[in-house]
């Protein structure tokens, strides 16, 4: 396939504006192709408008709002497109027009252009239907505000290329997209569970089951989304809501339809006024009534989507969180919810409307269905891969996740056709650490039994990949931080990108190295270097830890990761250099605040920042580099299972692993 270097947008309205201020902002030129100069100027408006934002928040310099608005040429002549090598149709939604449009964007870009549209009401194979090369066009579905959200819908058509799709797959992603895969069905995922969502809770309203106010707070409840759906409708635009609704409806029957409460609002060209409770009943009892339509319409859709083979519960979730920005996707959501339960909801909802009950709900052989695999392997010639997949949460290790890093592990030694694993995580993190929210959940719950038993069974997976007979390595394109970096330390290899950032944050929010750290840094590194890194928690780029030995090569990202099965290993640590002098110095140190290291002159700036750290995890994560130093690897990895207990039972940890979630700075008493 053709690398593409320039993209094409034709519609330079609010969605395509902000289609094209994505590219342009990743570095891309882009022709952005209206039929009047008032709509481009228009569009460029919109862009301003967004990026002055980012200007007046110091996302961006002035240069950099320069150079990001220097890359977009506007014009009224498709002709200019021919220098294209991706067209993005962003029109409005009019299936002649669009047909008639890619008829004429065929005549007008190179042979291997891809065609691409942003279409939400209209199957792909239809636009393509007449086209001489259907097989180019592919559904590229964003979510508004483009620019900003991360989710696209990738839709093939009945004739799509799958290169093609792979291509797009893996261009989406390199620029820091969440790209999806559906297939060419009304409402394609996510709109097909959210506008029911939305709906429902109108129906609601309608029937006199709450107020808005209180339907609202307990869909927030329930979903733990800050906005309910009638404040969401506002935001977007209520009439979006009812005419989505409509066009599934018109597809896939009544169940669909708009409720009438929000045709009239949008006749009447009304906002919902959220602030009014009403008189309606919103009663404890009505809490139950709301739930069980609001969880039954949408979770029923989503089962809906994976029986028919739309989409995989993985990916549906996925969306969910990316696209809607919900905290958890309905699968996640039946999990915690209990799937009889959900089952029971569905039921109830579904049957009013004479719909069969997915097989997915109803049938527990095909409830496998709904499993969320966040880490899955691929094999490509002679080397397996291992990815994790929670792009959107930077890929942490929670209890899920390490059980099917386990199962992937072992699945990947037992094959005999293989003779390397990579491991991978998606997005802009490699892995960025444990999951802070399973500690502080087990903290609260007084249970510290949970957190040593996800620990010693994580240390144990390591050790898999540590003695597997394969080659191991980790591809840290992005951030390794914590846990993650443990996880690469019990490879044999790690490749570093411009985009990989290392560190070992942990004594800075109250805890230590836990999955080896302490242990396989002083021996991979240097005790010397392996205490500068922990104590100051210093985040370091691949030049860097080529230099300290911590990652063997630095490679440029790459498009697709499944290069990486070409990738000529070389010797291990090939850049490592000498240890300086201030480098050398923490050998001696033992997490002290009063340690001489601390007092030396010129130091004062490392100094402050060893200060701030949570002074017991600090102590503790030194003593445990000069206890191991001594033993053997196993013993030394046992030294740091036993203090779990002792670290994640202080004050300081819960303070430290909160200020994570919280976004303040922990102030550390040494309890």
């Amino acid at each position: 396939m053709k690398p593409i270097a320039t993209v094409g947008v034709v519609g330079a309205g609010t969605m395509g504006s902000a289609i094209a201020q994505h590219f342009v902002m990743k570095g891309l030129p882009v022709i952005l192709v209206d039929q009047k100069q008032e709509f481009l100027d228009r569009g460029v408006g919109y862009m301003r408008d967004s990026l002055g934002e980012a200007l007046q928040r110091g996302l961006i310099d002035q240069q950099g709002f320069d150079d990001i608005l220097g890359r977009l040429n506007c014009t009224t002549d498709q002709a200019e497109l021919a220098k294209a090598d991706l067209v993005v149709e962003a029109i409005f939604e009019n299936l002649e027009v669009k047909k008639s449009l890619f008829a004429e964007l065929e005549k007008v870009v190179s042979a291997e252009c891809i065609l691409a549209s942003n279409t939400s009401s209209f199957l792909i194979s239809e636009i393509a239907a007449d086209l001489k090369t259907p097989e180019r066009v592919v559904g590229v579905h964003y979510f508004y505000h483009a620019a900003k959200n991360k989710l696209v819908e990738l839709i093939p058509g009945k004739k799509s290329a799958p290169e093609i799709v792979s291509a797009l797959e893996n261009f989406y992603t390199f620029y820091d997209k969440t790209p999806i895969l559906v297939k060419d069905a009304p409402g394609f995922a996510v709109n097909r569970f959210f506008v029911p969502w939305l709906n429902e809770a109108a129906r609601l309203y309608e029937e006199g089951c709450g107020s808005i106010a209180f339907i609202d707070q307990v869909a927030c409840d329930v979903f733990g989304v800050g906005m309910g759906p009638f404040a969401l409708m506002n935001a977007t635009g209520v009439p979006i809501a009812m005419h989505a609704a409509d066009g599934l409806a018109g597809e896939l029957g009544a169940f669909y339809a708009p409720a009438k409460i929000l045709c009239q609002q949008v006749e009447a060209k009304q906002d919902w006024n959220v602030e009014d409770t009403g008189l309606l009943n919103n009663g404890s009892d009505q809490v139950d009534v709301v739930t069980r339509r609001l969880v039954g319409a949408s979770l029923g859709v989503a089962a809906q989507m994976v029986d028919e083979d739309v989409v995989d519960a993985t990916n549906t979730d996925l969306g969910a969180r990316a696209g809607l920005r919900w905290p958890v996707g309905p699968f996640e959501l039946l999990e915690k919810l209990g799937a009889s339960q959900v089952k029971e909801m569905v039921e109830s909802v579904f049957s009013t409307w004479d719909l069969p009950l997915p097989a997915c709900l109803a049938d527990a052989a095909q409830a496998q269905k709904l499993q969320l695999n966040w880490v899955t392997t691929e094999v490509v010639g002679e080397t397996g891969f291992i990815i994790l997949d929670l792009p959107d949460r930077m890929n942490p290790l929670g209890e899920q996740v390490m059980a099917q890093l386990d199962t992937c592990v072992d699945e990947l030694n037992a094959r005999n056709d293989i003779k390397r694993i990579f491991i991978h995580g998606k997005g802009k993190a490699f892995i960025a650490g444990a999951d802070i929210k399973f500690f502080l959940d087990a903290i609260d719950a007084g249970d510290l039994d949970r957190i040593q038993s996800f620990t010693e069974f994580g240390q144990q997976v390591l050790n898999k990949i540590a003695a597997s007979d394969k080659t191991t390595c980790a591809y840290l394109d992005g951030l390794a931080l914590g846990g993650g970096l443990e996880l690469a330390l019990a490879c044999d290899y790690r490749i570093g990108t411009r985009k990989s950032v290392l560190a070992f944050p942990e004594t800075g929010i109250g805890i230590y190295p836990g999955l080896g750290g302490t242990q396989r840094a002083s021996r991979l590194i240097g005790t010397a270097r392996a205490k500068q890194l922990i104590a100051s928690g210093q985040f370091i780029n691949a030049k860097k830890a080529y230099a300290f030995g911590l990652v063997d090569a630095e490679i440029d990202p790459l498009f697709d990761w499944r290069e990486l099965a070409e990738l000529k290993l070389d010797k291990p640590q090939a850049g490592r250099s000498e240890e300086s002098p201030e480098e050398a110095a923490f050998a001696e140190f033992n997490g002290d605040f009063d340690h001489p290291l601390l007092n030396r002159e010129g130091f004062e700036k490392q100094a402050k920042g060893i200060r701030r750290k949570a002074p017991i995890a600090l102590k503790m994560a030194m003593d445990l580099i000069d206890q191991g130093a001594s033993l053997d690897l196993q013993d030394g990895l046992q030294l740091e299972l036993k203090g779990l207990k002792t670290i994640f039972a202080t004050q300081d940890a819960r303070t430290g692993l909160s200020s994570i979630l919280s976004g303040q700075k922990p102030n550390y008493v040494g309890k």
